[in-house]
């Protein structure tokens, strides 16, 4: 058996990349984590959802959207705080390039290309509002 994650979370997440067509990772490429979901994928049984989620996540990759590799966050943090986030950030003129999303000593941590001074504030502004969630 392949490595354990949630089907949930991971499924809901790449919902939102592809709802809001996030852009590949820092380390998004052929050589990081195409080898890596393609040794993932040979150790789970096609018919489960763990095989037709790496199956979407190698597809991000050919795509150039984010594939979670880097990183990717529980369900409910990606329903209470990126799909806002994402909406806000869009709005102020956010390129969708995103270089990692992840929990860190269970902090949210989301990191993009475009270091703006509007997109740090409002990413600074979800990162606690999901600390303070989560207490």
């Amino acid at each position: 058996m392949g490595l354990t994650f949630d089907t949930d979370d991971l499924s809901v997440f790449l919902d939102w990349v592809e709802t809001y067509e996030i852009q590949s990772g820092m380390n998004d490429n052929e050589e990081f984590a195409g080898r890596f979901f393609t040794r993932l994928l040979a150790t789970y049984d096609p018919d489960t959802t763990y095989h037709e989620l790496i199956k979407k996540q190698q597809d991000f990759l050919v795509r150039g959207l984010y594939t979670g590799y880097d990183g990717f966050v529980p369900k409910a943090c990606t329903e209470k705080i990126l799909y806002p986030l994402a909406q806000d950030l869009i709005g102020q003129g956010w390129n969708r390039s995103l270089n990692q999303v992840k929990l860190k000593f269970s902090e949210l941590r989301f990191y993009v290309r475009d270091g703006k001074d509007n997109f740090e504030k409002r990413i600074l502004n979800a990162m606690i509002e999901w600390n303070d969630k989560k207490s």
